[in-house]
């Protein structure tokens, strides 16, 4: 004959103690609570008081008593419940703590790899004041000169006029009147020295205004030499006029 063996899940386990339990909660009436034990023993049952050994614990009439089993798993429950909540408070503290440690040790940290302000303020050297400062830029000098009243040669060569602009030798910004006729539009301009050497070399916009065309340009005579140099113009579609200059 084969025997069946078979296994008890902890489920079934948990099942039967529960039914137990429930059982217990009002199958042993006791009105009078005869032979009950004090609620101090109780207590100290719940909270597993190492004083009292297992011979001094009520457990057979605990299991055999309703009013006092009720009263037992009462104190249990609550038990369970403060050292929940105990536990709980505790791994608080424990974080709040580690927390503030970490927290001081990334702050030391910092401050240690930072040099001292004062040291900072040390260590940066004194700004050194220029003892001679650049001059301001001077603005040019705005003249006017009207070509018109100039009798220019055609060509590149002059041909002996005697009439010269005179210029002073500093930063000029000259607007030049151009004489009846010319007309707006781009206009070359070439300064030239005694000895053919180009000063100035550019393109400026001639604009009419009331009749007369005008062209500005600009011209550093501060580091040039004095003497005489030829002015050189030519007016769009048209050539070269060349008017003398005398810088003095």
């Amino acid at each position: 004959m084969t025997e069946l063996k078979q296994s008890v899940s902890a489920k079934q386990v948990r099942d039967v103690i529960a039914l137990g339990k429930q059982y217990s909660k009002t199958a042993f009436p006791n009105p009078s609570r005869e032979g009950c034990p004090k609620p101090s023993t109780l207590r100290a049952m719940v909270h597993r008081d190492r004083r009292l050994a297992l011979k001094d614990l009520p457990v057979s009439h605990v299991v055999n008593c309703s009013p006092c089993f009720q009263e037992y798993s009462r104190l249990r429950r609550r038990c369970v419940l403060v050292r929940g909540i105990q536990g709980t408070v505790g791994s608080l503290v424990v974080l709040a703590v580690l927390f503030a440690a970490v927290r001081f040790v990334w702050n030391y940290t910092r401050r240690s790899g930072e040099p001292n302000i004062s040291q900072q303020r040390r260590a940066q050297p004194e700004p050194r004041v220029a003892a001679r400062q650049a001059p301001p830029a001077v603005a040019p000098l705005a003249m006017t000169v009207d070509l018109a009243s100039f009798s220019p040669t055609r060509g590149e060569e002059a041909g002996g006029p005697t009439k010269k602009i005179h210029l002073p030798p500093k930063s000029l910004r000259v607007t030049f009147l151009m004489p009846m006729g010319m007309e707006p539009g781009e206009y070359a301009l070439l300064l030239k020295d005694s000895a053919g050497t180009v000063f100035k070399d550019t393109d400026a916009p001639g604009r009419m205004n009331d009749g007369i065309t005008s062209v500005d340009v600009d011209l550093d005579f501060t580091g040039a030499p004095r003497g005489q140099f030829s002015l050189m113009i030519r007016p769009p579609g048209l050539s070269w006029r060349t008017f003398p200059v005398l810088v003095e």
